[in-house]
């Protein structure tokens, strides 16, 4: 004996036929997008220079001889992006946030708001921490960002993805702050460097 669905269930049957298939086409894609993810912006370690050039479609502003520089923005906030090669292989990605402000506790907001987004790009950190060098403004919360920019507080994240380091930092030195982020080929001996030799290169 034949059982037939009212049209009601049939319809009810298909649209969730139709919602399940889109819905590990959705899955698929994802899965697809992880495995062929790029390590910094659309680019892949190792490349050399005349591949970033194609892929960058715009002139370089600082353009050397291990290193190519361009403007662009991240999370509507202007960057100069940067791109160090060692034997024209490309080995370490930044993004240096050059926008200026006359109170540096905007640069704090800045800090939280891409750490936020690197947090759901990356999941949890492997490392956030807020290192203190003076704490003469531990105290004085207003005056944080004075602190950062004389170098007495320092702020970090750092994730690690695939074949890459990802290190988020806030720093300064003689009332500048420097705001930056930074991917590091795993297999480079750059990335191997302890923490303080990383921040010192930071930007080459």
């Amino acid at each position: 004996m034949k059982i037939r669905l009212s049209a009601h269930l049939e319809n009810y049957i298909t649209i969730n036929m139709i919602k399940n298939l889109l819905l590990i086409i959705f899955i698929s894609l994802f899965f697809k997008s992880l495995c062929t993810a790029s390590d910094f912006r659309d680019s892949e370690w190792g490349m050399s220079k005349e591949q970033i050039e194609l892929l960058e479609k715009t002139q370089p502003v600082y353009p050397e001889k291990d290193t190519l520089t361009y403007i662009g923005k991240v999370a509507d906030l202007q960057v100069n992006i940067i791109y160090k090669f060692t034997d024209n292989k490309l080995k370490v990605g930044t993004y240096k946030f050059i926008t200026k402000y006359a109170n540096n506790n905007v640069y704090l907001r800045d800090y939280e708001k891409i750490n936020d987004f690197l947090d759901l790009k990356y999941g949890k950190p492997e490392i956030r921490k807020e290192t203190w060098n003076n704490e003469s403004y531990k105290d004085i919360k207003g005056y944080y960002g004075n602190a950062v920019s004389i170098g007495y507080y320092v702020l970090e994240s750092k994730w690690s993805n695939g074949k890459t380091i990802i290190i988020h930092q806030l720093s300064g030195s003689n009332n500048i702050i420097d705001h930056s982020i930074d991917y590091f080929d795993k297999n480079s001996t750059v990335d191997k460097r302890e923490g303080k030799e990383i921040n010192e290169i930071k930007g080459l």
